[in-house]
């Protein structure tokens, strides 16, 4: 009898739970979903307070460097959506200065992949991309803090949950399931980065990111999907054109802003692209709970 296991325990390889396809679509799991959302968003605008230190820039800082963390250890795609969402309640409940907000992100990032995926990030490993400012001490410390004020209720419901449900019950003509999902993630995780959507619900959100995604690869398909998704998600035309008008102008801008002049590319002398730092101390919004 050959007992040799032949598992690979290497981090490439793909440790996501199965798809259960008959979950997908059944209209129950979103109903339940929807019947659920309203308990896990953030209830105000935190930077809106005139008791508040905290600026956009600065969320959008520490929101980028949290998907670049996620990105550089291969975490679930739905571990992001959470963290960022454990960020906006933790600081809808307790005003903080913006030398700790890193430290914030990083404990948020600790929590959601305790809770969305089979390995946690460790630690050490997130004290590490902080360069160091913050402590393993103060990291377990802040842990606590962070999921007291969130009374404990960590499994919260994000676009994410809705993007394979999406994906399953809309009828899609020219369906490239792999593409579309790609497109729709990504465009989720911008929608997370920026502040304008702190107090969106995660199914208008989901729905304009498919409907904005369907628009860049089947442009004449998007009037049907789009009153598909009103009626799964039971919401108006009118929340998601408009959330749609912010994500193209995300996007955009976001284009504008990585796209290389072509007088750059045109130069032979001009300098790589320097990859982006972990530390965020630019911004002065690195640093523990005590020095």
């Amino acid at each position: 009898m050959n007992l040799m296991c032949t598992e690979s325990q290497t981090a490439s390889e793909d440790r996501c739970f199965a798809e259960d396809r008959t979950i997908f679509r059944d209209e129950r799991a979103v109903k339940k979903l929807l019947e659920t959302e309203s308990q896990y968003v953030p209830g105000c605008d935190y930077m809106a307070h005139s008791h508040s230190n905290l600026q956009p820039f600065m969320r959008r800082v520490v929101a980028t460097w949290m998907l670049d963390v996620c990105e550089e250890q291969r975490c679930e795609d739905q571990v992001f959506p959470l963290s960022v969402n454990f960020l906006d309640r933790f600081l809808c409940a307790c005003d903080i200065s913006k030398t700790h907000l890193q430290l914030t992100g990083a404990v948020c990032l600790l929590l959601a992949s305790k809770v969305r995926q089979c390995t946690a990030l460790s630690i050490e490993l997130l004290c590490y991309y902080t360069e160091n400012s913050v402590t393993p001490e103060e990291m377990r410390e802040w842990e606590l803090l962070v999921i007291s004020k969130l009374e404990w209720r960590i499994v919260a419901v994000t676009s994410f949950d809705y993007v394979d449900h999406i994906m399953e019950q809309i009828k899609w003509k020219r369906r490239n399931d792999s593409m579309l999902r790609r497109h729709m993630l990504t465009l989720i995780s911008f929608c997370y980065i920026e502040p304008d959507f702190i107090e969106k619900k995660p199914s208008v959100m989901a729905a304009s990111c498919m409907l904005s995604a369907i628009r860049g690869i089947d442009p004449s398909a998007a009037a049907e999907v789009a009153a598909e998704l009103c009626v799964l998600l039971s919401c108006t035309a009118a929340e998601v054109d408009e959330q749609v008008s912010l994500i193209d102008a995300l996007v955009a801008s976001t284009t504008a802003a990585v796209t290389p002049e072509k007088s750059e590319n045109n130069n032979p002398a001009s300098e790589p692209p320097v990859k982006k730092p972990y530390r965020v101390q630019d911004c002065g919004l690195h640093g523990g709970g005590r020095r």
